[in-house]
């Protein structure tokens, strides 16, 4: 098909689209081939071509179209390639007239020369080739987490017509408290002579088109073969701002006249809005946000196989960018790696949607000065976006270069948004997933927990939610041994889509506790096939959002609310008291009542108390609560209801409630080691202690020994006591052997039962346990503790159970409950000896038995009924073993950590 246009000598400027059909053809051999037996749209990759051909083995991608254009000969020609990957050459009519290696900014290629006379066919051919085949000198980038780059002009291809001198580039820098806008110039003069212009500046309305200002003029004088810069202030007459909730735009009239003559004129969308940092917050129009949304990973989304040509489609693109998330309560979105098709910024300008804009640098490649060049039009295309506040040169990495010498030129360039990794530093904790429920120490690209919520910058949570789930319902790469230590053996893809629901509500909840700047799960869409997958099931083209969006868009309302309790067991009739946080994310004042209280298994309400509420314009309130537990065994719901108008709000934490302690009858043990607090404990339950006296003794079967202390020389003085102890039909109870090891020891209790105590490093995933998954739920130790009362004990961060050690028995043993990833981790194991048992027990009960406390700190370790019952059964399973079930044959079971 045959373009034909024809400039209207009257306007400055004109700007023909070649977007559409064009022809292409794949090669291996550089020169210009003879047939173009495909067909494309132009923009889109190369996969979309028709019919389909094998695009991954080929080394070039030929494009061709054509067109007519009738211009007069004093006229500027230019063709302009808004993107196109990986690295292209242009030909027009047969002759070279140009190359780019840059791959996600605009390049142009004047071509007035090589055009042929008005009414004939002009042929445009353009090449672009493969990543691996792009020179060294390339910005491309890097993503550890894509195998598929394909290649083609995923930009808009056009061509512009202007006179001489002309409009090189327009820059609007807005100032809200002026109500005006500084329009910065560049002139550019492609002729041999010098040539003075007026320049005029004036604003309109974008939607209706109304005068918004007054013209403004400037002189210079534009030197040949050369440019001038010029800067004009234009002052609105009646003011108004940008913002997602008022996405109010204008349309900047620039034009240069020489003499009499228009020679080129540009018309600009741009919004009056100011985004800065203030603090450890980010100020939009002098008001506090919280930026909440999502991630779009739009080049991983280039290879998803059902992607066809949806990034490229504007009501898909609404639906994605705006419809969907606005329901969700989403204000703001990272594009992960690498710029979107600039249609997705014009609608975010258009519809109100927040941009953090990433360049496509997970690690960095390139020459300095190719970098240099590539951020300057990075910046020149994109910088009169209002929906872009944030610019962002590095995905976890960090660059000398980038950071300390290319951001401070660029802030040079557009002071008017901050950048990441130096004006702010984005985290990403992978916690409660990859990672433990939280993190103490760094953790993989984050700082830790408690760091973050204390610190003086914004925070920036861009990444989290390591919990990624196929449009099928199938876990993605990434997810290999994760889903086991969450849920276990039996997970179904019910249970995956479940669990990511509550997860996802569980971490917002918690950083919108801790007053963060931003808040971005990971990931909104990207590549259904890849490593994370998206937040959509079925046909992509049909956008239906899995349930954790509904989760998200209830734990982002903007008049919300959250419980603070990691706690899970109580005992009957127990009163606590608990903070309810208050958040208003709006510019205006809010009201409503707040209601708690207790709902059974059945949802049945159990009690109600309100409290009337009104918070200030960004006001977060904490509200303390002291609701009275239920006397009744079970498990019940803590559910506190935010009604304000017609919506209702709620948080919602499980809470297991204990009868008594049951001990069966009283017995005997033997200690060594034993803090005052089990020793205090065992006591009270009717258990009596002794010391181990080190020789036989008819009063007592087992053996209990404190936490750390079988590594200690107490234990080793008397190793050869405690061996014939055991042999003769005796256990031995060893409670957290780990405790205290920092690096890697090894004990013998004799030849036959040897444990070596490893410290995990851990430092991108692993960590220590909260969720623990018994073998068998039927073993006597499991007695009135059911599967789920395993996840999360009471105080300790994050409800730890499991410390982040590997506890390794060099000998026959059966595995009673394990736990991390792939349930790779030892949490109670049992190895024969003699008659006797050795039982290893990694569960932590220390700072769990004593009498109940509320704490000023929220992770200080508190009473818990199921670490309480659970000690006593081990113990009473270890004293009674030859009359209790054995879960295992210790000829058939035998710990996979143990070869």
């Amino acid at each position: 098909m045959t373009h034909t246009f024809k400039s209207d000598s009257r306007r400055g400027r004109n700007v023909f689209s070649l977007n559409g059909p064009w022809e292409i053809t794949p090669s291996d051999d550089a020169n210009s081939p003879r047939q173009y037996p495909y067909r494309i749209s132009v923009p889109s990759v190369v996969d979309c071509a028709e019919p389909p051909y094998n695009w991954q083995s080929a080394a070039f991608h030929w494009y061709r179209t054509t067109f007519r254009l009738d211009v007069t000969h004093e006229k500027l020609v230019f063709l302009k390639i808004g993107q196109s990957q990986f690295g292209t050459d242009v030909w027009m009519n047969g002759i070279h007239v140009g190359r780019s290696i840059s791959c996600y900014t605009s390049h142009e290629y004047e071509i007035r020369q090589f055009l042929l006379s008005a009414g004939k066919e002009n042929e445009v051919v353009v090449r672009v080739g493969t990543k691996e085949n792009l020179p060294t000198e390339s910005a491309v980038g890097e993503d550890r987490e894509k195998s598929i780059y394909t290649p083609g002009i995923w930009g808009d291809v056009m061509l512009v017509v202007s006179g001489n001198p002309r409009l090189s580039g327009v820059q609007i820098i807005p100032d809200i408290h002026r109500g005006s806008a500084e329009v910065r110039m560049t002139v550019e003069n492609r002729r041999d002579t010098p040539c003075s212009v007026t320049v005029t500046a004036q604003s309109f309305e974008k939607k209706k088109g109304r005068e918004a200002s007054h013209p403004v003029q400037v002189n210079c004088t534009v030197p040949a073969f050369g440019s001038a810069s010029v800067s004009a202030t234009v002052i609105m007459a009646d003011p108004h701002l940008w913002s997602p909730d008022s996405p109010f735009l204008y349309e900047m009239l620039t034009s240069v006249h020489s003499g009499s003559e228009m020679c080129d004129e540009v018309k600009t969308t741009f919004g009056l809005r100011e985004f800065k940092i203030e603090g450890k917050s980010f100020l939009l129009n002098g008001g506090k946000i919280v930026l909440k949304g999502g991630n779009i990973a739009f080049h991983r989304f280039l290879a998803d196989k059902e992607r066809a040509l949806l990034p490229w489609d504007r009501s898909w693109i609404k639906r994605a960018l705006i419809d969907i998330p606005k329901r969700h309560h989403f204000n703001f979105f990272r594009n992960h790696l690498g710029q979107l098709y600039p249609l997705w910024y014009d609608i975010a300008d258009e519809e109100g949607m927040l941009i953090q804009n990433e360049w496509h640098f997970w690690g960095t490649t390139g020459s300095r000065e190719q970098i240099r060049r590539e951020f300057n039009d990075w910046l020149k295309d994109n910088w009169n976006h209002p929906s872009i506040v944030i610019w962002d040169p590095l995905n976890e990495s960090t660059n000398d270069f980038v950071q300390n010498e290319i951001v401070p030129e660029m802030k040079k360039i557009d002071p008017t948004r901050p950048w990441e990794s130096v004006d702010f530093v984005e985290e990403h904790p992978y916690i409660y997933s990859l990672g433990p429920v939280l993190n103490e120490g760094p953790f993989g690209f984050t700082r830790p927990i408690l760091d973050i919520e204390h610190s003086q910058r914004p925070v920036v949570l861009n990444e989290f939610l390591w919990w990624w789930v196929d449009n099928a319902g199938q876990p993605t790469s990434l997810m290999e041994g994760v889903v086991q230590r969450w849920l276990g053996r039996t997970w179904t893809p019910q249970l995956l889509l479940e669990h990511q629901s509550f997860l996802v509500r569980e971490l917002i909840e918690l950083f919108r506790r801790m007053d963060v700047s931003a808040i971005q799960p990971f990931v909104y869409l990207s590549n259904n096939d890849g490593p994370t997958a998206n937040w959509f099931q079925g046909p992509i083209a049909e956008l239906q959002p899995k349930p954790l969006l509904a989760a998200i868009g209830q734990a982002y309302a903007p008049f919300g609310i959250s419980i603070e309790l990691w706690d899970r067991h109580f005992t009957g009739g127990e009163q606590r008291t608990i903070r309810v946080f208050v958040f208003n994310d709006t510019r205006r004042k809010a009201a409503g009542t707040l209601h708690w209280g207790f709902k059974d298994a059945t949802g049945a309400v159990l009690s109600d108390q309100s409290e009337k509420l009104s918070l200030d314009a960004h006001e977060h309130r904490i509200v303390e609560i002291h609701p009275l537990f239920p006397q009744k065994p079970g498990r019940y719901t803590l559910q506190a209801e935010l009604q304000s108008e017609s919506v209702s709000e709620t948080s919602i934490k499980p809470v297991h409630v204990f009868p008594e302690l049951r001990v069966p009858a009283p017995f005997h043990v033997a200690t060594m080691g034993l803090s005052e607090e089990t020793r205090g404990f065992l006591a009270s339950s009717g258990i009596e202690c002794m010391p181990f006296p080190g020789e036989p003794n008819n009063k007592f079967q087992v053996l209990v020994v404190g936490e750390g202390q079988s590594r200690m020389r107490v234990f080793a003085s008397l190793r050869s006591a405690v061996s014939e102890f055991v042999r003769g039909g005796g256990s031995i109870v060893l409670l957290e052997p780990e405790f205290g090891v920092d690096h890697t020891e090894f004990f013998v209790i004799e030849d036959d039962v040897q444990i070596e105590i490893k410290k995990r490093e851990d430092r991108d995933k692993g960590g220590y346990d909260s969720y623990v998954f018994m073998e068998d739920s039927s073993h006597p130790i499991w007695e009135g503790i059911a599967q789920e009362h395993l996840f999360l004990f009471n105080g300790a961060l994050g409800g730890e159970i499991i410390s982040q050690h590997d506890v390794m028995l060099k000998s026959p043993h059966a595995v009673m409950a394990r736990c991390g990833l792939n349930l790779g981790v030892v949490a109670l194991a049992e190895a024969p000896l003699g008659s006797g048992r050795v039982l290893v027990s990694r569960l932590q009960t220390r700072g769990r038995l004593g009498s109940n406390r509320d704490s000023e700190s929220l992770f200080d370790r508190r009473r818990d009924p199921v670490a309480r019952q659970y000690l006593v059964n081990l113990l009473w399973y270890a004293s009674n073993g030859q009359n209790n079930k054995r879960t295992f044959s210790f000829d058939e079971i035998q710990d996979k950590s143990a070869s």
